[in-house]
């Protein structure tokens, strides 16, 4: 009799940590299981104690695995902190979506809007590949920090915090500008106004995004946004225990569901787009360009906000030419008498003559502009 080609074997050591992912893929072949889907999103409160009691459970610092076995699905869930991470197999794929809903409606995700915060995702290349991560920003209102730039940088940005939508794939948004201008400010606020239609997506190393792993550039870009309104379980699925990886193909969409754009977002990336960028970083000036609108970019709901202190005129001719951006924004100072405006708003008398938004703040707290410390758009 021949043997079952389903049979999993293990071909390494399996960790304690891995075990849950390998009993439950033990079981999904057992069972011939057909359908399987993966998803994650934040957490609420950091426990699986809602789902009930598991068949099989691994518990360490700050994370636990736990498998789960429902009427019509198999389910093996991972919490990390606030963030978690499920697998799910069944014999078909309503069975498997309806197992999705279920765990949204148990372990629910924070309602940022309540708080006036919005959830980025975070990226960075590890040992073992493009690795996510959550986090929940408090973020403003547009009309909270508007009367905080130059009459020049604020007319480009209210042409893109409202009402704006891209017509395709692969735009960039530019913002450059020196330091301490405010496009910390503007981005947290851009995040707001577009949160109906658009997921913010942060590269925490962007020298390694476009430098030498392909494979980091492009598992970010082929994410797909969630369906507008909710998440629904949909698309590509897999994933990978480190002994076997498994995937399915990608189940077609109905044609009114629509995604969610993302930005990709490159915080102080100037040494990315300067004229030596080919030499710094070897290809990655290209891949960006194929990103921004070349073949890579094409079908892809995907926007590029890169966010520079340095001069336009010191940028690549190739990023820095009209017709390349959506938005090409310019970040200055307040004029005098724009700053002499702010101070009075915010009760101080001395007015400075032409200042940035971090000396007109320190100035505001009694601090000394000259030791302006300038924070990012994570912290």
């Amino acid at each position: 009799m021949a043997s079952d080609p389903r049979r999993l074997t293990l071909s390494h050591d399996v960790h304690f940590q891995s075990a849950v992912d390998a009993v439950f893929l033990e079981r999904v072949l057992a069972r011939n299981l057909t359908e399987l889907g993966s998803d994650g999103w934040p957490l609420a409160e950091p426990s699986l104690a809602p789902l009930g009691e598991p068949s099989f459970r691994f518990v360490a610092e700050g994370y636990e695995s736990a498998l789960y076995e429902w009427d019509a699905a198999l389910v093996t869930v991972s919490r990390h902190g606030h963030h978690v991470f499920a697998t799910l197999a069944a014999a078909d794929r309503a069975a498997v979506e309806s197992a999705v809903a279920r765990l949204r409606e148990r372990l629910p995700a924070p309602d940022p809007s309540a708080k006036h915060e919005v959830t980025v995702t975070f990226w960075t290349y590890t040992p073992h590949g493009p690795q996510p991560s959550w986090r929940t920003i408090g973020v403003p209102e547009w009309d909270e920090i508007r009367a905080n730039y130059a009459e020049s940088t604020r007319d480009g940005l209210e042409a893109i915090m409202r009402g704006f939508r891209p017509a395709h794939g692969g735009q960039l948004v530019l913002w450059h500008g020196e330091a301490g201008t405010g496009k910390t400010f503007a981005l947290r606020a851009l995040a707001w106004e577009w949160r109906e239609w658009c997921e913010f997506h942060y590269i925490v190393d962007p020298d390694s995004f476009f430098g030498e792993h392909a494979d980091y550039l492009m598992s970010v870009l082929l994410q797909e946004g969630a369906p507008i309104p909710g998440h629904v379980l949909h698309g590509w699925a897999g994933f990978s225990t480190g002994m076997v990886s498994m995937q399915v193909e990608p189940k077609e969409e109905a044609e009114s569901e629509e995604r969610a754009w993302r930005v990709l977002v490159l915080e102080d990336t100037g040494e990315l787009l300067s004229a030596e960028a080919r030499v710094v970083i070897g290809q990655g000036l290209s891949r960006f360009l194929n990103v921004v609108d070349g073949l890579i970019g094409q079908g892809l709901r995907v926007l590029v906000l890169v966010t520079t202190n340095e001069p336009i005129r010191a940028l690549h001719p190739a990023v820095a030419r009209p017709g390349r951006a959506a938005a090409n924004i310019e970040f200055v100072a307040l004029s005098a008498a724009e700053a002499a405006d702010w101070l009075e708003r915010h009760a101080v008398e001395q007015a400075p003559g032409p200042a940035t938004l971090a000396e007109l703040y320190a100035r505001a707290e009694g601090r000394d502009p000259g030791a302006v410390q300038l924070s990012s758009f994570g912290e």
